[in-house]
């Protein structure tokens, strides 16, 4: 049985970590997975960024009702992956605006592609998405989107996508049950101890850290996160997972 047809509870939500920043959501009726590294294009591209081990599972292994995208970097919208991805025919895609042009070009039919940028909303499969503010680390990505989901039974999670920190970020961050924060703290991106500071802003229930495992020049010790979550008091429900390693709530 494949991982993302393990059974979840009606009133409950279930999410895998599928390493860097991607995740895999099943809740009520619908699935969702947002930002899927799963080849090694950041490593072939250039070689001291390569995968530190191999990609969990095949892109054409996974069907999701659901794909989004936070930002065209090779790393959360993977060439490779999108073109392995055998449902792009029956997956609707959700993306900022220049990542959903990209998606096109890879394939993706233009009916089948909702742009959805901070400050905007949309409903697919009855999973009520909002696009939520991102302060991009490129010039190449000022489109950059983190992304809550909310699902039919209330069940909620918030994607920061990369994010450099400001005040901004915070003012704007929603509630969530679950926070998945990016903590690498390298290349603009949030590190360990704001990212702690954004947890305590939003006061979720769980917070799962994530782009810090797959590459190890652009790696972060997920225990360092874990440390400044402790001392801003949200120690216990900081929860660190390994890939394809199941987290209901």
């Amino acid at each position: 049985m494949a991982f993302f047809d393990l059974p979840v509870g009606k009133e409950k939500a279930a999410l895998w970590f599928l390493g860097q920043s991607g995740f895999y959501f099943k809740c009520a009726k619908a699935t969702a997975v947002i930002d899927p590294y799963l080849s090694d294009s950041v490593g072939e591209a250039t070689p001291p960024f390569s995968r530190a081990y191999p990609v969990p599972v095949a892109p054409q292994e996974i069907q999701a009702d659901i794909f989004i995208v936070t930002h065209d970097h090779l790393d959360h919208l993977d060439p490779q992956t999108i073109r392995a991805y055998a449902y792009k025919e029956q997956t609707q895609f959700v993306s900022p605006r220049h990542s959903a042009e990209k998606l096109v070009s890879l394939g993706v039919p233009q009916k089948n592609v909702t742009v959805v940028d901070h400050g905007d909303q949309a409903v697919i499969n009855g999973v009520k998405i909002q696009g939520i503010f991102a302060l991009g680390t490129g010039a190449d990505v000022v489109d950059t989107t983190g992304y809550k989901l909310t699902f039919e039974n209330g069940k909620s999670v918030y994607h920061t996508s990369d994010t450099a920190f400001c005040q901004l970020l915070l003012d704007a961050a929603p509630s969530a049950d679950v926070l998945l924060p990016v903590i690498n703290g390298k290349f603009g991106n949030l590190g360990a101890e704001q990212a702690a500071a954004l947890t305590k802003r939003v006061n979720p229930k769980f917070v799962i850290p994530h782009h810090y495992d797959v590459m190890a020049l652009n790696s972060e010790n997920p225990q360092a996160f874990r440390y400044f979550c402790e001392e801003t008091g949200f120690g216990d429900r900081c929860v660190i997972l390994k890939p394809l390693e199941k987290f209901e709530w």
